[in-house]
């Protein structure tokens, strides 16, 4: 908490669009010094809960909506759908965002499936598959037995392993 001003700017975010309009917030932010002399920061801007967030263009609600769209429809769809909705953004920034959600937290399966195959030139690659959601948990190149017991030790939980007939295993 300061209220040592040190100046002001002005500061444009994008919000959705209302009334079938765009809709640009034009904000007068306060930059403050920083009380706590340990501190790094000489100076820092003022944030508006709900509003602003640092280094964004556009309110936590228009990001929301961006980062959705980009889930459910990758790049090129996703601009397509928010030009529609009166938010112009290329297929590459919604790409872009899209990269920045986090990903969910890795759940360990029950049911393991391991697979290898070949590259190329008698070179190899390991696949770990959750059998019950059929989604790949992890992948890497070679197909020893102590890479697979080494994750196997970091992820307890697995109580069926499925392997194809390689007896690498």
């Amino acid at each position: 908490m300061s209220d040592w001003i040190h100046s002001r700017y002005l500061r444009h975010l994008d919000d959705t669009a209302l009334g079938g309009r765009p809709v640009r917030i034009d904000l007068s932010v306060r930059r403050l010094y920083c009380g706590n002399p340990a501190c790094a920061k000489v100076t820092f801007a003022e944030q508006v809960d709900g509003l602003t967030v640092r280094y964004q263009r556009r309110t936590p609600l228009l990001q929301h909506l961006v980062e959705t769209l980009g889930i459910l429809l990758a790049g090129r769809g996703g601009a397509r759908l928010l030009c529609i909705l009166n938010t112009a953004l290329s297929r590459t920034s919604v790409l872009f965002h899209l990269m920045r959600v986090p990903l969910p937290p890795a759940v360990i399966p029950r049911v393991l499936g391991v697979d290898d195959f070949a590259l190329y030139a008698g070179r190899y690659g390991t696949l770990l598959v959750d059998v019950g959601t059929r989604l790949p948990i992890t992948l890497w190149e070679g197909r020893d037995a102590e890479t697979l017991s080494t994750w196997l030790g970091e992820h307890p939980g697995v109580q069926i392993v499925c392997r194809d007939g390689s007896p690498c295993y």
